[in-house]
């Protein structure tokens, strides 16, 4: 019967203690270490270090560096006198002196060779003492060593019984690798067996390869993540506090295991994880958290096809040994590394890990198979549940089978109603109109005599459905024969669907109000329009005709429609161009939104041309009205984007589009202060933003509208960039920057004579000027306070 290993590393342990001391007694040496050689790790370690105050250490360091490095990678004795602190070589027992008191002045490290010359063991001696010391003695070390050293009498005694000890270490050794390899085996068999008969549920089988993970490999953590390849990342659950599963995602290719989840490779990172060169994101999360991640390893899990579908994530290998629980410092940012975590996952954890995975794999492919099955179930149930067709199966005679809801509710029959076994072609009438077809029932006759293939499947779109309540309702109608697919003249009954449509030819009549036909059916076709508002990022547009009052009062009422009708064709026409939707009109005003109810990826700039146009429409517009001596119109613009709410208000019989928000209410704003600074096409900064390298513009101010703390800067749309602009124009817009630029830095004289310029030399109607040439004057007698950020507060709507 096999050992116990817990059982064997508890003997090996003390048989150890029990060389360690013999070989200190026989050397005179006040403290002896036996590191073996791992070499998985290619590491020194040492089981036992005995001291005098009679407790156990465990040590580590790489089998390359040190005095015992170089004596385990050139196999030769080092003996180094008194004072070791001399020796170059020294930095490490300095440091080691600082943390623990202890003094090391002189050192003997020799190497403890197989038959065939291999490395077994390095044993290091530290401190000969005096041949007349008492054990008991409590003289200072300083006192008991003896400065002469190690001798070469030592080394030969050493010699003497170095091939004893090398026998019980090589064969301690290897016991105690078996009895770890079948902890490890019967550990991955439990595993194994505990996942095959893990549930097929998807989240109960996440938990349990992460529960069984974590036991085998000794682990603090552990995590598996899925790969989703559509969405490009990684994706597990995991336990909160209160129970509850929370998921996480990661991108393929970020940190740690999004890299193994890229490349497919192995990635083992020992103690200390914080060395390692990508570990900064590490680190910011342990900083969040109070955690201190000290290694860590990650390894790919592949499907029975060897399809890459997750990682296993393992994290802080514990240490062999009693310690206590991991408790966080919570006065220091980085937790320091505690004690129980200072190891590493080696070779053996990778292959056992190996082993696991694949049966993980197993059981990954067997819960996603599950859970995809049980997702089309349920799609299955829910199209069902939501078909709104009315479908009604017929016997050989034209007598109803059966009939699903919604076609009793078509024809107007309550849900507990029975229509079976009743004629369906007393049921269903199709209004007669010119150069309709025959009657239902001949079609319906048509069906279940399936002499040709047209019989066998008839479809008849838009036609008008008499209800014997004699409601109407418009339905796309079809017919199909129920017959033996090895004989199709075999006809056992019908099928009839009825697709209402009613609904649909109402949205269209409506949507065609504020919207092309194009884009109309476009957004049937996708289903959007719907009853109820989404939140979307649009730009919106103001018109309004200036001075209208005044206009229409020396006008006729049939010349102000007329008027009106002619204006408004132009200007929609130019909105629907770009892709625009008809909000409304109010009076002469128009509302216009690109970007709803579809999506527009360049709404913004579809505003700017959709207003530069209208620009342009009105221009001719008023060439008309004059070469018919009648007075020409003149209109303002703004335009603001922003994410608002927008769709369809109303009922399912009346409907309207509109868009609202604030962002809504500043567009509005922009085009009544395109008044006040005398220009006509006014657009934000958010509209600016994409559109400022394909126009010409001004910045005219930055204003604060009423009920809002946060300004905004505002331009004036001169034109595209496609369009030449004149040089008169160029200087213009470089004076006024000019001013504005000293206007914001307090230089109210300078900004003075930029703005006196642009009316003095070019246009002495320019109202944005002589805005800002009153405020300079204002500013000269009353200087702002300290904290004026240049803003203006429009207080008018």
């Amino acid at each position: 019967m096999l050992l116990d290993s817990q059982g064997f590393e508890t003997i090996l342990q003390e048989m150890l203690n029990a060389i360690t001391l013999k070989t200190a007694e026989l050397l005179g040496a006040d403290r002896t270490t036996i590191f073996l050689l791992d070499e998985n790790k290619n590491e020194l370690f040492s089981i036992v270090a005995e001291g005098e105050n009679g407790k156990t250490i465990e040590l580590r360091i790489p089998a390359d560096q040190g005095i015992a490095g170089e004596v385990a990678t050139l196999k030769k004795v080092v003996n180094n006198p008194y004072d070791f602190f001399d020796d170059r070589r020294s930095e490490g027992s300095k440091k080691l002196y600082k943390t623990t008191g202890y003094r090391t002045y002189t050192m003997l490290t020799l190497p403890l060779l197989n038959e065939k010359g291999d490395l077994v063991a390095v044993v290091q001696l530290l401190n000969k003492l005096k041949p007349d010391h008492e054990p008991e003695d409590d003289l200072p070390l300083e006192e008991k060593i003896d400065k002469q050293g190690f001798s070469e009498t030592d080394q030969k005694l050493f010699e003497e019984f170095a091939p004893s000890i090398r026998l019980i270490l090589e064969s301690s050794k290897s016991f105690y690798l078996a009895t770890q390899q079948q902890r490890a085996a019967n550990a991955l068999m439990k595993a194994t067996e505990s996942l095959s008969k893990s549930s097929l549920d998807l989240e109960e089988t996440l938990k349990r390869v992460m529960e069984e993970a974590k036991e085998l490999m000794n682990a603090d953590r552990s995590t598996l993540w899925l790969i989703d390849h559509e969405r490009n990342d990684l994706w597990t659950k995991i336990t909160q506090s209160g129970g509850s599963m929370k998921e996480l995602r990661v991108p393929i290719g970020a940190g740690f295991a999004g890299r193994v989840g890229l490349t497919g490779e192995i990635l083992n990172i020992p103690f200390d994880l914080y060395n390692h060169p990508d570990s900064e994101k590490a680190r910011e999360t342990d900083r969040n958290t109070g955690y201190r991640t000290c290694s860590l390893l990650c390894m790919p899990v592949y499907n029975a096809d060897g399809e890459l579908i997750g990682v296993t994530q393992l994290v802080n290998k514990k240490k062999k040994g009693e310690f206590p629980p991991y408790q966080p410092n919570p006065d220091k940012e980085e937790q320091d590394a505690p004690e129980c975590w200072k190891a590493s996952f080696d070779q053996s954890d990778v292959a056992f890990m190996e082993a696991f995975n694949i049966q993980a794999g197993v059981a990954l492919q067997n819960a996603k198979l599950f859970a995809t099955v049980k997702q089309q179930e349920q799609m299955q149930r829910d199209i069902l549940r939501s078909l709104t067709n009315g479908v009604i199966s017929t016997d050989k005679a034209g007598k109803v089978i059966a009939a699903n809801e919604s076609a009793k509710q078509l024809l107007g029959f309550s849900k507990g109603d029975t229509i079976e076994g009743r004629s369906v072609s007393e049921l269903i009438k199709i209004k007669e109109k010119e150069g309709s077809l025959a009657s239902f029932a001949q079609l319906l006759q048509n069906g279940l005599d399936a002499k040709s293939e047209k019989d066998r499947n008839q479809y008849y779109p838009d036609q008008t459905l008499l209800t014997p309540s004699n409601e109407e309702h418009s339905v796309h109608l079809s017919i199909n024969s129920i017959a033996d697919t090895s004989d199709l003249t075999n006809v056992y009954g019908a099928l009839v669907v009825m697709d209402d449509i009613s609904d649909e030819k109402r949205l269209k009549s409506t949507m065609y109000r504020y919207m092309t036909q194009e884009l109309a059916e476009e957004l049937l076709k996708l289903g959007d329009a719907k009853m109820g508002g989404d939140r979307k990022e649009v730009s919106v547009l103001f018109s309004d005709i200036r001075s209208y009052t005044t206009l229409t009062e020396k006008l006729q009422a049939e010349e102000v429609v007329g008027m009106l009708n002619e204006y408004f064709e132009s200007m929609v026409e130019a909105i629907f161009k770009q892709k625009g939707t008809l909000d409304k009109y109010i009076g002469d005003a128009i509302m216009a939104v690109f970007g709803s109810p579809l999506p527009l990826p360049d709404h913004a700039w579809r505003a700017v041309q959709t207003a530069v146009d209208m620009r342009h429409r009105l221009a001719d517009f008023n060439a008309n009205r004059l070469s018919q001596k009648k007075e020409e119109i003149r209109i303002g613009i703004g335009i603001n984007s922003d994410s608002v709410i927008s769709g369809n208000i109303g009922s399912s019989k009346r409907m309207e589009f509109t868009a609202i928000g604030d962002g809504v209410n500043l567009g509005s704003r922009l085009e009544g202060a395109s008044k006040q600074y005398g220009c006509d096409i006014i657009i934000s900064e958010y509209t600016f933003a994409p559109c400022q390298d394909r126009i010409w513009y001004r910045e005219l101010d930055c204003i604060r509208v009423k009920g809002k703390n946060k300004p905004v800067r505002i331009y004036e749309l001169v034109g595209l960039r496609s369009d030449p602009l004149s040089a008169e124009k160029e200087e213009i817009i470089e004076h006024y920057h000019k001013g504005r630029e000293h206007y914001l830095n307090r230089k109210f004289t300078r900004a003075m004579g930029e703005f006196g310029i642009i009316m003095e030399e070019f246009d002495k109607n320019d109202k944005a000027s002589a805005l800002h040439l009153k405020r300079c004057q204002h500013f000269l007698q009353e200087p702002p306070p300290d904290d004026w950020d240049g803003a203006y507060t429009m207080t008018e709507k």
